[in-house]
C-alpha cells in the first residue's frame, strides 16, 4: 500500500502539482484579499474599466481608488458596502478605447464588463476582473510549465510564491507581465534544446512571444537578448548568424577581454544615461547606494529583497527576513535539482545577464521617471520607488545558471523528497501569507494581541 502511494506521488507531473496548488492558493486569496489592497490596484481598475467605457483616467469617480484605503475601511468592515451598493456605472456608455498598452488589461477588462452586467457595484466588478485575470494567469503559466523542456520546478515555485499569488488575484497588469516572462522562457527552452532547423510554422510562436514582450512592461524587453544566444543551427547560415557566432567564439576564447569590453560598454551607457544628472560618477554612486548601502537606502531589505518573495498589501505587512532567507535556500535547492540539460555557455551567460539587466533597467527607469520625474528628488543619491515584485518573475532566468552549477555543487534528492520539499515550503509560505492578511486587515489592532485575545476567548467558553 505504501509503495503504491509512493509510486503515484512520483508520477504526478509538476504542472499538475502547480494546477492543484494554484487552485487552492488562488481560491483562498480570492476570498480574503480585500478590495484595492494590492499596490496601485485602483489605477489598474480605472485603466481596465476604461477599455470598454468612456475614458476614465481623469474621472473623479475613480480618484478615491487610486490611493491606499484607511485601514479602518477594512477593520470596521466598511468595505462590505462596496459589494452591495450599486455604483454609477450604468450611466457610463459602452465605448472601445483599445490601444497597444490596453492589451495588458484585456482579461481583467472582460471580467469587469461581465461583472458590471451581473451587478454594477464596485466590489462585484473588481471581483470579476480579478477572477478573469486569475484564470488567464493560471492557464498561461500551466501551459508554459507543461511545454518547457527544463526548469519546470523552478518555474512552478516562482509562480506560486506569495508575491506571485497576490498579484495573480488582482486586476494589475503584472499578471500579463508574469505570463509574458514565463511564456518567453518556456519557448526559449524549446529553442535552445532543439537539434534541427526551424520550419516555417515554428516562427509563429516566436513572433507571438516577441509581440507579447513589446506589449508587456518595458523591462520585459530585456528577454529579447535570449535570441542572440540561441544555437545558430536553428536557421540557415547567413551574415547575421555568422557575426553572432563569431562574437560568442571570441567570448569563449578571450573571456577576460570580453568581460572588460562589457564593463566599458556599461560605463559608457551609465555616462550617457546620467548625462543630465552629473554623469558617470553620480550614476555609479546611485547604483552602489541602491544595492549595497541599506544604511542609505533604508528600504533595501524590506521592500526590494523581501518584496521579491512577499511584501504584501501597499507594502504594509511582509514576511520576516529570516523566512525569506529560507525561501532563497529553497529556490537554490530547486535549481540544483532541475533536470540536467546540456546548455551552451553563451546561453547560461546570457540568461544570467538578463536577470541582472532587468534589475538595472528597472532601477534606472525608476530613477529618471519616478525619483526625479515624480518625486523631484534631484539631489538624492539612491533610487526610490522600486519594489521587489518587479524582479520576481525573472527569478526563472537563473535556471540555466543553476543547471550549470550542478557540475560543481552536488545536492541529490529523490523525486519524492523533492516534491515533498516543494509542496511543504510553498504551503508554509502561503499559510504565512494568509495569517498575515487576516491579522492585518481583519483584527482591530492588526493582530498584535491576537494570542492573548484568543486565549481569553477560550477561557470565557470554558
Amino acid at each position: 500500500m505504501i509503495g503504491t502511494r509512493t509510486q503515484k506521488s512520483e508520477k504526478i507531473a509538476v504542472e499538475k502539482i502547480f494546477a492543484i496548488l494554484i487552485t487552492i492558493f488562488a481560491s483562498i486569496t480570492f476570498v480574503i484579499q480585500p478590495l484595492f489592497s494590492v499596490p496601485d490596484e485602483g489605477t489598474h481598475y480605472a485603466n481596465a474599466y476604461g477599455i470598454f467605457h468612456n475614458n476614465t483616467k481623469n474621472d473623479n469617480y475613480f480618484a478615491a481608488y487610486r490611493y491606499p484605503n484607511n485601514i479602518d475601511f477594512y477593520r470596521d468592515h466598511k468595505f462590505a458596502k462596496s459589494y452591495t451598493e450599486k455604483g454609477d456605472y450604468t450611466q457610463d456608455k459602452l465605448a472601445l478605447n483599445f490601444t497597444s498598452t490596453s492589451v495588458q488589461y484585456l482579461p481583467a477588462a472582460v471580467g469587469m464588463l461581465l461583472g458590471q452586467w451581473i451587478y454594477p457595484s464596485t466590489g462585484v466588478i473588481l471581483s470579476f476582473g480579478r477572477l478573469f485575470n486569475l484564470i488567464f494567469y493560471a492557464l498561461a503559466i500551466y501551459f508554459a510549465i507543461k511545454k518547457a523542456k527544463f526548469g519546470q520546478w523552478m518555474m512552478a515555485a516562482v509562480a506560486l510564491l506569495p508575491m506571485s499569488v497576490q498579484q495573480a488575484v488582482s486586476v494589475s497588469y503584472d499578471v500579463f507581465f508574469f505570463v509574458t516572462v514565463f511564456l518567453t522562457f518556456s519557448l526559449v527552452t524549446n529553442l535552445v534544446t532543439r537539434q534541427d532547423r526551424l520550419k516555417w510554422r515554428d516562427y509563429l510562436p516566436i513572433i507571438l512571444v516577441i509581440c507579447l514582450l513589446f506589449l508587456a512592461k518595458q523591462s520585459s524587453l530585456v528577454m529579447l537578448f535570449y535570441f542572440l544566444a540561441l544555437p545558430v543551427s536553428l536557421v540557415r547560415p547567413n551574415f547575421f548568424t555568422s557575426a553572432i557566432d563569431s562574437i560568442w567564439k571570441f567570448f569563449n576564447r578571450h573571456r577576460l577581454i570580453f568581460l572588460v569590453l562589457m564593463a566599458l560598454s556599461f560605463l559608457l551607457f551609465i555616462q550617457y544615461y546620467f548625462k543630465n544628472y552629473e554623469g558617470l560618477t553620480r550614476g555609479l554612486q546611485v547604483l552602489f547606494n541602491t544595492f549595497f548601502r541599506p544604511d542609505i537606502k533604508t528600504d533595501l531589505d524590506e521592500i526590494l529583497v523581501t518584496g521579491v518573495i512577499g511584501n504584501f498589501g501597499w507594502l504594509t505587512h511582509r514576511l520576516p527576513e529570516w523566512f525569506v532567507i529560507l525561501d532563497f535556500i529553497f529556490l537554490f535547492l530547486i535549481l540544483l535539482n532541475e533536470k540536467p540539460v546540456k546548455l551552451q555557455n553563451r546561453f547560461v551567460f546570457m540568461s544570467s545577464m538578463i536577470f541582472i539587466g532587468n534589475i538595472l533597467m528597472v532601477s534606472l527607469t525608476m530613477f529618471s521617471a519616478w525619483t526625479i520625474g515624480v518625486l523631484k528628488l534631484f539631489d538624492i543619491m539612491f533610487v526610490s520607488g522600486e519594489q521587489g515584485r518587479y524582479y520576481t518573475p525573472f527569478l526563472i532566468c537563473l535556471i540555466p545558471l543553476g543547471i550549470y552549477l550542478k557540475k560543481y555543487i552536488t545536492v541529490k534528492m529523490s523525486d519524492l523528497v523533492m516534491k515533498r520539499l516543494f509542496v511543504g515550503m510553498l504551503l508554509a509560505n502561503f499559510a504565512y501569507f494568509v495569517i498575515l492578511t487576516l491579522l492585518f486587515y481583519y483584527t482591530d489592532d492588526g493582530g498584535s494581541q491576537f494570542i492573548t485575545q484568543f486565549s481569553s476567548w477560550i477561557r470565557g467558553l470554558i
